[in-house]
């Protein structure tokens, strides 16, 4: 078992209109990631998915080029580029 205290840890969620799970990753992640700062990458969606994640207690990125390797290129990047 990894003692969480002893690190920070960062959950990074991409996700395309995902508006209706969500609220339930995130609700996943802080169950077994308590101590964690997640993090949702909005690829341009056009449901409610920014407004949901935002709701569920994430920090939400909004990415406006479409493309997983865009969204992804992004989480990565070291100054939000």
């Amino acid at each position: 078992m990894i003692d969480q205290k002893e690190y920070d840890i960062a959950v990074v969620v991409p996700c395309y209109n995902e508006g209706i799970s969500i609220s339930q990753v995130i609700h996943d992640f802080r169950v077994h990631l308590p101590s964690a700062s997640i993090y949702v990458f909005d690829n341009n969606s056009s449901d409610d998915t920014a407004e949901r994640a935002t709701a569920a207690g994430a920090k939400v990125f909004t990415v406006k080029e479409q493309g997983k390797g865009n969204v992804v290129g992004r989480m990565f990047c070291r100054y939000h580029c």
